[in-house]
């Protein structure tokens, strides 16, 4: 083989989308998810008892938070998007937005394949690689259960 076979490869260099876009954010534009849902979320087995005592375990929650919602977005492109609408020091529960895209499916098949990602992708970044397992007691970490949440579905009211 010889030493300059690759000598040319710059010409089939092409750069992946998702890089070549990399630090723009996308445009949330409602109309294109089918349904919304405002969720609401609190440890289980929580030993906090506000967000600020995160620090003792060497966390920033709002920021890993944000990392993870970021992460999920951009993984799940066309399918789902998260956005964190309240987190506050004092408190120990967040806010976020679901938008879902599956329009072909009852409610209630919705309700369902939401409620697997929330406990399987989400959770599982935020226990895992956000190491929050350190925020809940024994009985979270022997039931794998870093939240209780409560969903709610979202209907925009427009003014006229």
């Amino acid at each position: 083989m010889s030493e300059n076979f690759f000598g040319n490869y710059k010409e089939f260099v092409v750069v992946p989308m998702e890089e070549n876009e990399e630090g723009i954010e996308e445009v949330f534009v409602p109309q294109d998810y089918s349904v919304h849902y405002i969720l609401t979320f609190s440890l289980y087995d929580s030993c906090i008892s506000s967000w600020r005592e995160a620090s003792k375990y060497h966390l920033d929650a709002e920021k890993s938070l944000r990392k993870v919602v970021e992460e999920l977005n951009a993984k799940k492109k066309g399918i789902v998007r998260l956005e964190l609408l309240e987190i506050d020091d004092e408190t120990t529960y967040f806010v976020v937005a679901l938008s879902w895209k599956d329009q072909k499916e009852e409610e209630e098949a919705v309700r369902r394949n939401i409620q697997y990602f929330l406990e399987k992708d989400f959770s599982t970044d935020l226990l895992i690689g956000e190491k929050w397992y350190q925020l809940i007691g024994a009985k979270g970490k022997f039931e794998r259960r870093l939240f209780a949440y409560n969903m709610e579905k979202y209907e925009a009211h427009l003014s006229s």
